[in-house]
């Protein structure tokens, strides 16, 4: 009985750490997971004997009921405990709409430009270079003038209503781009931006997929697929968008990306929902599962702790890492294509089907890196982070820099080592992209939308710097703009894996509505000390 009292009062002293959210990769050791356990059965064995008041959780506790949830509840239909899936693939096509609104231009101004009428389907539409560029542009002014915002609204509103408004704006936009192209093709760039504006929330909500649907053990599988939108969206988009083109003409590549995205908003507001506590389809055992005992965080402690973030060595490690990456990814994006038509003076026709190639391998390699990560136990999770983000930025860099020694009959060598360059760097997603989600936990989605800014910004920067280093596409001009990219991958690759982290910091935890604040930090410290007898005692 005195084991029992011990471990009562023990499990009460812990009480406070448990409603912090804390987790065993918290404190990343096979000791931590026997402590937490110990715990769990002690509170359990406690209620069995009524020696703690018991507490019922009702589902009604944890959401609000409205028509769609009562409808949904009705079925009594849990997906055989695999909620989380579906989540996260309804997830993964939304946000890949949202990329594929944005990217049907990028495409489609080859269609619209064409002096050579296909099938007598369309009129080509003129349009100066300046104009073209404004309207390129206004994707990306979108997305950063938005970054910030859409992270204070999904704080403060939640994900799921602005995702869903967003991306039905997106949808609208890509539709109405469609005529008012026969109008003006400059009054295409406020569309253009309202695609923007749905970009920027891509990366926040891959920061609240994962940090409210994904269980520790799946957390690289999850960040994992939620990054491969930005493949997907390429490879949906390219062969769909040709192929409309030709067939239907060039407005068709526009309605058909408005009218399956608006689709997938209606299926996103039926069952996405912010956590598993408030979806009326996810079961007890695989909501435990999710959130691991983890409580309802208080409405007035959900603030973002700004300064914080902004203080932690360890996110600013990150930032450094997607700058550096958004480099490698954005001359591959947009200037692949010009660098193997106006350099390697490789054909057209050919030159768009090589750009899918590589999208396809990149795919590939992340989703396969994904599951390795999470089954990878010998190594420390900020071991494997490092090792994974150093293959990533090194590889790249690796296989970008050759690219600027090439000839021109060396085009097949320069698709390999594009494919190579940008295969590797899709293995951020286990590196730095997951360093983000272990370390900002409930804030992750304010670190992602930082990481929407960065990529942004080397989104503008690479066209600057390929214009000024390589007016002329000469292969000598391109060495230039390969050698400056190598040295800011290989320098920012050494930063983020000499401060980064896989541990979460004190302020990445919201507080819940019965816990005082800060009580967690010294009592994890003498309990940790105490945890043999703890262990010989259970």
């Amino acid at each position: 009985m005195m084991i029992i009292d011990r471990n009562i009062s023990t499990s009460y002293a812990m009480d406070s750490d448990i409603d912090n959210n804390l987790t065993v990769s918290s404190i990343d050791s096979h000791d931590a997971r026997q402590i937490h356990n110990a715990i769990y059965m002690t509170e359990k064995l406690a209620e069995s004997q009524h020696l703690v008041p018991q507490k019922r959780i009702d589902r009604k506790d944890y959401h609000r009921f409205n028509f769609i949830d009562r409808g949904l509840d009705k079925l009594k239909f849990y997906f055989g405990g695999n909620t989380r899936y579906i989540i996260l693939f309804l997830s993964v096509l939304c946000m890949t709409a949202a990329r594929s609104n944005e990217l049907a231009f990028n495409f489609n101004v080859i269609c619209m430009t064409s002096n050579h009428s296909l099938y007598d389907l369309h009129e080509p539409i003129e349009m100066t270079p300046n104009e073209m560029s404004a309207i390129f542009a206004g994707g990306g002014i979108g997305a950063i003038v938005m970054v910030i915002p859409v992270v204070y609204a999904i704080h403060h509103l939640g994900a799921l209503t602005v995702f869903s408004v967003l991306l039905t704006l997106s949808s609208i936009a890509t539709i109405v781009m469609s005529f008012v192209a026969k109008i003006d093709v400059l009054y295409m760039v406020p569309a253009r931006i309202i695609q923007g504006l749905a970009m920027a929330s891509v990366m926040p909500m891959m920061g609240v997929v994962t940090a409210n649907w994904a269980p520790l053990k799946e957390i690289g599988n999850f960040m994992t697929l939620l990054s491969s939108s930005g493949q997907l969206s390429q490879l949906l988009t390219m062969p769909m968008a040709a192929h409309l083109c030709i067939e239907q003409g060039w407005a068709s590549v526009f309605h058909a990306h408005g009218f399956i995205s608006l689709s997938l908003v209606v299926l996103f507001v039926i069952f996405f929902r912010e956590s598993p506590r408030k979806h009326p389809l996810v079961g007890r055992d695989e909501k435990h599962y999710i959130t691991e005992g983890s409580k309802k965080p208080n409405k007035k402690d959900r603030a973002i702790p700004y300064g914080k973030i902004f203080r932690c060595k360890a996110i600013w490690g990150i930032w450094i890492s997607f700058l550096a990456s958004s480099f490698g990814f954005q001359v591959f994006l947009q200037f692949m294509p010009t660098y193997l038509n106006k350099v390697l003076h490789v054909p057209v026709h050919k030159t768009g089907f090589n750009a899918v190639i590589p999208a396809i391998c990149q795919l590939v390699v992340k989703l396969i890196v994904g599951i390795l990560s999470d089954k990878i136990t010998f190594l420390s999770e900020r071991t494997k982070i490092q090792l994974f983000n150093t293959i990533a930025l090194v590889g790249c860099a690796g296989f970008l820099l050759p690219l600027g020694f090439l000839h021109d009959s060396q085009s097949s060598l320069a698709l390999f080592l594009f494919t190579a360059a940008i295969s590797f760097l899709g293995l951020i997603a286990v590196g730095s992209m997951k360093s983000a989600t272990l370390v900002a936990r409930s804030f992750t989605h304010f670190v992602m939308a930082i990481i929407q800014l960065v990529n942004c910004i080397g989104m503008l920067l690479i066209p600057v710097l390929v214009s000024y280093f390589a007016p002329n596409n000469t292969i000598e001009e391109w060495r230039s703009v390969f050698i400056i990219i190598f040295v800011i991958l290989i320098i920012g690759n050494g930063i983020f894996v000499s401060i980064c982290s896989a541990t979460p910091e004190p302020w990445a935890f919201m507080r819940t509505e019965s816990q005082p604040q800060s009580v967690f930090k010294g009592q994890l410290k003498g309990f940790i000390k105490d945890k043999n007898i703890l262990k010989e005692e259970i």
